[in-house]
This record gives C-alpha cells, structure tokens and sequence, in this order.
C-alpha cells in the first residue's frame, strides 16, 4: 500500500488531497471542511497552533497570531508576540498539521510521497522555503505549479486534445494569475502568465469592511477608527471578529442577493447587498479579467481557440466574475463546486502524469539546486538533489514549462518621469517581505549583510539590504522590480529601485557582450551621460551611467552576474542627495545575485 499526498499550501485556506494505492485523489476533510486555515498561532510556551485552533487562540492574544503565512514567505523570521520563528518553521507547521490529517484519514499510513503545489511564478528562493518546511514529512517531496495541477484537473473531465491549450484564472486570498497552458507530448506546458499580486479574496474582504465604515454615522467615526486601528487588546479581538463576519457576507453574497452583518457595539447591524459588493470590486475584476485576456494574446492565440477558461480559487465563486469573463472573452468559463480544491486533487493527477511520460530534460549536476531560465526558448523548472537524497527530499518532477513570449524591452533601465511614474506602477503590486534581523531565509546570516544590519530583502533572482530607517514602497512583477524610500520622507522621489533583466547567456563568462549590449540601449536613449564600462562601487565590479530627468538625478549601478542583469537605480533630488547616496552605497554592498 501507498500512501500519496498533495498540499495546496494557500495564502488564507490550505487544501489537502489524498492517494491511497493509486486510487482517485479524495480531498481530506478537517474539523469538518474541506479546508484548513493557513493560519498560525504562536503559544507563550512555544505550542505553535494551526487553523480553526489558531484563530481561537488569537482571541485571547492577537499579538501572536499570523492569518497568511504564504504572505511573509518571503522574509526570514517573523515576530509572534514576544517570540521570533523562522519563516520555514511557521510554514512547517501547517504542513505538518496537513500530513498529519491525511495520515488519520489513511489509518496512520507513512508517506510516500508529498506533492507541493506552488505559484508557477515563484522562483528558487521561495520554493527552497517551502522545501526546507517540508524536510522529512515524507519519503519524496515533489513540487508542481500550481496552473499545471489546475489544467491536469480540468483536463480530467474535459477531453483536452494533443496541441489544445487551457488558460486558468485563479483567484485566490492573496493574488490573482491568469495562465494559458497547452497540452503537449502529453505534458502540460506553460505557455504565457500574468498575474496581479495587489488583489486576491482578502482585498475583497478589506473593501467590504471600508465599505461598512463608510456608512458609520458621523458620531460614531471616533468609535470606528479606533475599532480598525486601536491596538488594545480589546480592539483586535473586536476586529478580528468582524473581519470573521464580513468575510462570511462576502461568501453568503455568492449565493443570495443580500446579507446583514452583525456589528459591535455601539453600531447598528450593517445590511449590504450583492450589488453594493459588485460596485465594490468591480474595477479589480475587471483587470483579472483583463490579464487572462493579455495572456491569451502573448500566445498568438485568441480566446475563442481556446478549449475553455477554467476558474479555480475561492473568490471565483463570485457570480460576477464568469460574468465579466464571458462577457469579455466570448468564453463560457468552466468551474466546479469546490475551485478551492482544484489545485490539490490535480497536484496527485500531474504526478502521475509526469511519471507516465517523463520530459526528456537533462537533471542539473549532484548537490545544486537552481532553477534554470531561458527566455523565449523551452525550460524546465529542475529542483536537483545528491544522488542519493537524505530521507524526505528527493527530486520532483521536471514540469516542462515554456516561458511567456516576451516584449524586447531596453536593457538601459529608466525612472524616467520620476517617482510619480514608479510609485503609481509599484504602489499597485505586492509589497514583498522585509525583515530587520539581517538575516537570509532558513536564518543563515550572510557575510556581506553582518557588516550592514537594515531590512533584508529577498525578491526574484537577488537580494540586498536597505537601511533600518527606510521601507519597502512596492514592486513591479513585470520587470522583477523592487523600490524602497526614507520612511515617513516628505518628497516621494528620493527612493531607489533595484531590477533584474533574465539574459539569454551567462554574464558573468561574457561580460563584453553584455556590456555592448547595455552601451547599444544607451546610445539611443535620452538624458543619459557618463556610460562608464566597468567601474568599482561599493566593492562591486559595475557598469556605471546617469541620467538627468527634469530636477532629478539618478545614479545607475548595474551588476552582470550568470543570467541576469541586475540594475540599481538611486534617485535623487538636491535635497535628499547625501541620504539616498549614502543608502545607495549599503544596497549595491550587499546585493547579491543568485541567477
């Protein structure tokens, strides 16, 4: 007998599928549903709670309560009350409560192998948490993307031809990603994605919630705000049972035209409709549509060549969004009961698929772990361990995946147009993880960052660290952009943005070509001066050029190591000149390139 698993770690809610002896993949029921809350509850006593158990604990001290783990995957250490926990062990928790449950309901069975779900856009960084969190919990851990488990899934019960494609929008709690896959030598392989991480079901909730303030009498304003804003105990166990209550009107509000939310004291019951909800998310929902559209169209494809749109996530059981997706596309969008379970039970399918018909990619050489991009051409995402692999890591599968076709863009990166432009585009994306401990993820401390304690961050293909008196201002997935600023600054355009360029070939072994390359895109564009081939800063070996935008400066430091070109670019004005430059300095030190 065999025991299979497969855990859809998610941002709000965790869905756990089961395998036994290659039978169909059954969702595993816990405390009576079909999900687990992702949440996590630290104990004084070092007890660390999960879901229903977890949220009940957080009445009594909300200080040491974290609802969305999968959020802080990014950071190296949480803070929990009074206790500080590794990202990788919060996240160990939920799986581990996970396995456990699956184990109950397979009669104590060990397993054989645990399959991890993950978004197809997470890279080499995230992906090793979630592997480090899952050490030992099963004889083999095997990683698919999570677009991949939902088009194997749909393409189960709906006949899915040789060379048809799929795109899947799933809305989950903390993001949403559209992608188009296409069934190929019987593999699923990614063809184009979007995503948008500024919006999932728990922005919908926030909405909501504003929306109830906004009908708050004027006496009772004071009241309210110090409900959402008051950290005395009392406010958060307060708002974190009205938080609990509009998310069950948003879920009623799927179902019926209307619901009343009970409010605390001293505001009256709130009755909102399905229509004062739609007026609400109308304009996010129609950029998720918007990006199921635009993936649609990177392909060459249009909606209509499509075999469907499948729609998975929990906020798809929003009526308006097949609504919107139909109307848009000219697609009737496919769904089940149960989206949330989707990604889960098609993880357990995609294995098998995968072992059934093994792509033909080559695995990178013993003891190195990377994933290896190639822009425009097939890839495969490859997770290698040593040959004979220590008990709960093994390799997982070699999901062929084939990256989006991509618009040429300027290797000269530009701010351009000042903050104004940057901060618009970034404050609309997700505001990636920092941590204050100096600290890598797993909680190594590394060399070049001991020398510079400040906020560690860790995004894409690099990290670096930012001073303690500055904050992370957003990012821009689509050109892997991150941007930071003095905190509380009075001007928006002193702030640095750092972004990696994916390059076809390794930088490091041709160092001309790339720098001929940058000099061929600066030649041609404006406001640029002092091109500088190779120069040292800040014990970097850069390429160095300015560029002058109305009342601005902007100094460009950009680092070519394997297959990237990393660009930091610190923009100044008169004013901000010595603190930005002096930032500068401590983020180009510590930047660190693992492509």
């Amino acid at each position: 007998m065999s025991l299979h698993v497969a855990v859809d770690f998610g941002t709000s809610s965790t869905c756990v599928a089961l395998s036994v002896h290659g039978r169909e993949p059954q969702v595993v029921v816990i405390d009576g549903q079909p999900l687990v809350p992702s949440a996590v509850f630290a104990a004084p006593d070092g007890t660390l709670f999960v879901g229903h158990e977890a949220e009940r604990q957080a009445a009594v001290d909300p200080s040491r309560y974290e609802p969305n783990p999968k959020r802080r995957i990014d950071e190296g250490e949480l803070l929990l009350g009074t206790s500080v926990l590794r990202v990788s062990d919060v996240v160990r928790a939920v799986l581990t409560r996970a396995v456990n449950e699956a184990r109950r309901v397979a009669g104590g069975m060990p397993v054989d192998l645990l399959v991890l779900t993950h978004p197809a856009d997470w890279g080499a960084i995230r992906t090793r948490v979630l592997l480090q969190a899952a050490n030992k919990l099963a004889n083999e851990i095997r990683l698919v993307p999570e677009p991949v488990a939902a088009a194997v899934f749909h393409s189960a019960g709906h006949a899915m031809a040789e060379g048809a494609t799929l795109a899947v929008l799933d809305l989950g709690a903390g993001t949403v990603d559209a992608t188009v896959i296409s069934r190929q030598g019987g593999a699923f392989r990614v063809l184009a994605t979007k995503g948008d991480p500024s919006f999932g079901g728990a922005d919908v909730d926030q909405l909501l919630l504003e929306h109830l303030g906004s009908q708050v009498p004027p006496p009772d304003r004071d009241a309210w705000r110090q409900l959402v804003e008051g950290q005395a105990m009392a406010d958060r166990r307060r708002r974190r049972m009205l938080r609990q209550d509009v998310r069950g009107a948003k879920e009623t509000l799927s179902r019926h035209a209307y619901t009343d939310v009970p409010m605390p004291p001293p505001f009256r019951d709130a009755h909102v409709t399905r229509s004062d909800l739609e007026r609400l998310i109308s304009a996010p929902l129609n950029r998720a549509v918007a990006l199921v559209l635009g993936a649609v169209r990177n392909t060459g494809l249009n909606p209509r060549q499509l075999a469907g749109i499948f729609l998975v996530g929990g906020s798809s059981r929003i009526p308006m969004v097949a609504r919107l997706v139909m109307e848009q596309s000219g697609v009737v969008p496919t769904s089940i009961d149960q989206p949330e379970t989707v990604v889960a039970r098609g993880a357990l399918r995609a294995v098998a698929v995968e072992q059934a018909a093994p792509p033909k990619a080559a695995v990178p050489e013993e003891g190195t772990r990377k994933i290896t991009r190639k822009i425009g051409a097939p890839e495969t995402y490859r997770t290698a361990f040593p040959a004979t692999p220590a008990p709960g890591f093994a390799r997982p599968p070699q999901f062929p995946v084939v990256a989006p076709p991509v618009k040429k863009r300027s290797r000269v990166p530009l701010l351009v147009g000042g903050a104004v432009l940057l901060v618009a585009v970034i404050g609309a994306s997700v505001a990636y993880a920092i941590s204050s401990n100096g600290k890598t993820e797993g909680g190594e401390t590394g060399p070049s960052k001991s020398a510079d304690p400040g906020k560690q961050i860790s995004v894409y293909d690099y990290s670096f660290s930012a001073p303690l008196d500055w904050e992370q201002s957003g990012g821009d997935p689509t050109t892997r952009k991150v941007q930071v600023r003095p905190a509380g600054a009075d001007s928006t355009k002193d702030l640095i943005a750092v972004q990696e360029q994916p390059l076809t070939y390794d930088a490091s072994a041709d160092r001309d070509r790339a720098v001929r390359e940058l000099r061929s895109e600066y030649d041609v564009a404006k406001n640029l001066s002092d091109f500088t081939p190779q120069t040292s800063y800040a014990g970097k070996d850069v390429v160095y050029y300015r560029e002058r935008p109305e009342g601005l400066t902007i100094d460009w430091y950009v680092l070519l190591k394997g297959g990237a070109q990393v660009s930091v670019g610190c923009q100044y004005t008169q004013a901000g000149e010595q603190r930005v430059r002096s930032a500068c300095e401590q983020v180009v030190r510590t930047l660190t390139v693992t492509s």
